[in-house]
């Protein structure tokens, strides 16, 4: 009699499979049954991904604790008996050779595949068919390689790209290191999953021509109608429809509407094919649905899709509409996609200035960085919105380099009263609060901001908070100033505002005496190395080298004070240069014993430490002890941190 499997069998062999077998209860019950009341052979069919080889190997395992001996390969059947099950992965795969030794086994066996089943040399074997699991099962799936509950919108995400296949879902979490909704739309379509490529391959060898032209065009699709599918395949109607039913029975296809079977496997036909071919296929899918009218933004994804232009006249108007649908509905960078691909098409003189303008917009507006090369063409088409862009984008040395010397307004206050409604505003908000800076005039801004802010966007509100920041300096607000810098924190560090902000953050925590706050900041804005030569960097500039000075830095306050051209500064920086190193942070000094602090002020000036023995008349061992003392008492590990603590003199 053969032993029933032992309780628990099933789950722990489930645990093992990193959970592949969530949601395949039904499936693993057959198994049980077939192998634990009688040696009998298990057939498991299904698509790629579904979990095949983990119920094979939960199979196995059954088998084991029920007295059978599993062996893997068609090569191990000398001294095969009764109590032998053979274990035959990716029957598929197999070659003739291998499929004869399969069917002259006479024991039970226990096959894994995606074939059809009255091909297999198996005899009264009981049939496991394998489908897609549900949402619930991917949501599990999910808890357990997070080690978390995880959001509907995640697990619906993964349920659509995967299809319901648990073993795709798992090689996604494999490449994944970031698994949330934002993170997954942007990398999914990019992904190359080798499990699916290898069985998008296979079915190739399998399939007729029609059927793999078909399938590719359906892949660039998305979903289509017949006629469509035709067109864009190169196939008649009557071919298409034959070709796509034979893509339904090889499990890669869909209908109503016709489409792959998961975006998964849509992604991997597409990156099976090489880039020109990928290529004529979205030019002549833009061409059909260009012809048909269909909406502006699904023909634009396929001419973005072109590295090189459609040349046709009716391309560029239709990206442009295109771009103002896209952002309209909140996707600024699909929308610079399409202005982008608009650029290479031929234009005429008002789609150009149009194109110019939407495209500075998007610079001003959501944040989309510029290229240098794209603005030295549009400037002659849209200057006043370009210069406006080089502004806002000052800090980024390749726009910088088309900008000019500002020229502040005479009358500041009354520029800032009478912005224009329309068009770019960032020059005269940027330049009056310049203006109102040189003439320490910064209050103007507490009373007009309020007037001012309603009327302003994107960028143009970011200006304002910075100069608003300054005027909080200017009053001692540092809590104030601080608030406002996180409103400040989704912004490039390439453009001016940022930099504005950071330098009156810095001269705040100067003036309140909170230096280290300063630096912490400029670490993370990566504002502590060389600046480009913009006149918001030399703002930064200047309150840096009064933060190293503060910090008892007075060479990189001379530095950065002398490229600002910040003569009280530099003044102040050569005068500590002359005295004698002073701690600047005296309670950490207070914590060391007077020979530690003259070993510590030896350290500073750079003295190794032979030459610190040296001075003392000990050896190097114990000055190498009193810096360990040292760094345990500032909670630091090395020496190079010792100006962080102490200054650098």
């Amino acid at each position: 009699m053969v032993a029933p499997p032992r309780p628990g069998l099933v789950d722990a062999a489930a645990r093992r499979a990193g959970g592949l077998l969530v949601g395949r209860e039904r499936e693993i019950a057959v198994l049980t049954d077939a192998i634990s009341s009688g040696v009998r052979s298990c057939v498991v069919l299904g698509a790629t991904g579904m979990g095949k080889s983990a119920l094979l190997s939960i199979a196995s395992s059954i088998a084991v604790r029920s007295g059978l001996r599993p062996v893997r390969g068609l090569r191990a059947q000398a001294g095969a008996d009764s109590r032998t099950v053979l274990v035959v992965d990716d029957v598929e795969r197999l070659s003739g050779e291998e499929t004869e030794r399969l069917a002259r086994f006479r024991g039970a066996v226990l096959v894994a595949g995606d074939c059809d089943p009255d091909t297999l040399p198996v005899v009264d074997a009981v049939r496991v068919p394998v489908g897609p699991v549900g949402a619930p099962a991917v949501a599990e799936l999910l808890r357990r390689r997070c080690g978390a509950e995880v959001s509907p919108e995640l697990t619906q995400l993964c349920f659509e790209f995967s299809g319901g296949a648990p073993g795709v879902l798992s090689d996604v979490l494999d490449v994944v290191a970031d698994v949330s909704v934002s993170s997954l739309r942007a990398l999914l379509p990019g992904l190359r999953l080798p499990r699916l490529l290898r069985a998008v391959r296979r079915s190739w060898e399998a399939l007729d021509a029609d059927a793999v032209a078909v399938a590719r065009a359906l892949s660039v699709l998305g979903t289509a109608s017949l006629d469509v599918l035709g067109e864009v395949a190169g196939t008649g109607s009557f071919r298409t429809l034959a070709a796509f039913e034979r893509l339904v029975d090889a499990r890669l296809a869909r209908g109503e509407p016709m489409r792959v079977r998961s975006p998964a496997l849509r992604h991997a036909i597409r990156h099976e094919m090489a880039p020109e071919p990928r290529e004529l296929l979205h030019r002549a899918a833009a061409e059909v649905m260009h012809r048909r009218s269909d909406p502006p933004a699904a023909v634009a994804e396929h001419v973005v899709a072109c590295a090189e232009p459609l040349k046709a006249s009716w391309v560029a108007p239709l990206l442009l509409g295109a771009a103002r649908l896209h952002r309209a509905a909140g996707r600024p960078e699909h929308a610079v996609r399409c202005l982008r691909a608009a650029v290479r098409e031929p234009l005429d003189a008002g789609v150009a200035g149009e194109v110019a303008v939407a495209m500075a917009e998007l610079h001003l507006r959501c944040g989309i960085a510029p290229r240098a090369g794209e603005l030295a063409r549009q400037r002659p088409l849209a200057r006043a919105w370009v210069d406006a862009v080089v502004l806002d984008w000052q800090c980024d040395e390749d726009v910088l380099s088309l900008g000019e010397t500002p020229v502040v307004p005479p009358d500041p206050e009354r520029v800032l009263r009478s912005l224009p409604p329309s068009g770019p505003v960032v020059p005269s908000l940027a330049l009056a609060g310049l203006a109102l800076l040189r003439t320490g005039s910064e209050h103007v801004l507490l009373e007009l901001a309020p007037l001012v802010r309603p009327r302003l966007v994107g960028a143009e509100q970011d200006w304002l908070t910075a100069w608003v920041m300054w005027a909080h300096r200017a009053r001692g607000d540092h809590a104030e100033v601080s608030r406002l810098l996180g409103e400040l924190a989704g912004a490039s560090p390439s453009r001016g505002c940022a930099a504005l902000g950071a330098a009156a953050f810095v001269a705040s925590c100067v003036d309140a005496r909170r230096p280290g706050d300063a630096r912490e900041v400029l670490v993370r804005l990566g504002y502590t190395g060389t600046l480009p030569p913009a006149w918001t960097c030399d703002l930064l500039l200047h309150q840096r080298a009064r933060m190293h000075l503060a910090l008892g830095s007075p060479r990189a306050a001379v530095a950065d004070a002398e490229r600002a051209g910040a003569t009280e500064v530099v003044e102040q920086a050569r005068a500590a240069l002359s005295r004698p190193a002073r701690p600047v942070r005296p309670a950490a000094w207070d914590e060391l014993t007077p020979h530690e602090s003259r070993i510590v002020l030896l350290a500073l000036q750079g003295r190794t430490n032979r030459e610190i023995a040296e001075r003392f008349g000990v050896t190097r061992r114990a000055v190498e002890l009193h810096l360990t003392r040292v760094y345990r008492k500032a909670g630091i590990g090395r020496r190079v941190q010792l100006s962080s603590v102490f200054g650098s003199g």
